[in-house]
């Protein structure tokens, strides 16, 4: 089957920012994606806030979601690139690549959003177990486009 492109990274990380980016600077056949695309304007899926840890029994049929959407995609010979907070061991597919900045970096992105300090730890805590599972990285500290044209050589690799 086609190749599926996975770029992880804690909240934070810049991953919703470079989705525009990578949509306009991709050449070809590739379909950009992000998991949050399938919430509502509420975070929730099918009435569900999938990102409250009250919601975790929910979380392995979602990413199975995410993982058919995928192979869909991918049958018709088209690759595709699909941003996520996961780790290997919650989607055993695909190439992974992870899009990570400072932790200070983090810490004001997310307080901006309102973020309680609770969450911002947690976020960070995220963070550091990615880099230990996916340590291939770009920085997505610096502009969205570098971020993006950094992610789509690794694709093109």
């Amino acid at each position: 089957m086609t190749r599926l492109y996975v770029v992880t990274g804690a909240p934070g990380a810049g991953k919703s920012t470079v989705i525009p980016e990578l949509v306009r600077l991709h050449s070809g056949n590739l379909v950009v994606m992000d998991m949050d695309e399938l919430l509502d304007h509420e975070g929730k899926v099918l009435g569900i806030d999938i990102a409250d840890s009250t919601a975790a029994a929910n979380w392995p049929a979602y990413n199975a979601l995410w993982l058919r959407i995928t192979e869909l995609i991918r049958r018709s010979g088209t690759p595709m690139l699909l941003l996520s907070p996961l780790v290997p061991r919650e989607m055993p597919e695909g190439r992974w690549l992870h899009l990570d900045c400072p932790d200070s970096v983090r810490r004001k992105r997310l307080a901006q959003r309102g973020w309680s300090d609770q969450h911002i730890a947690e976020a960070i805590a995220d963070a550091a177990e990615i880099r230990k599972l996916v340590p291939r990285s770009v920085p997505g500290e610096g502009t969205p486009e570098e971020s993006a044209r950094l992610i789509l050589a690794w694709v093109d690799e």
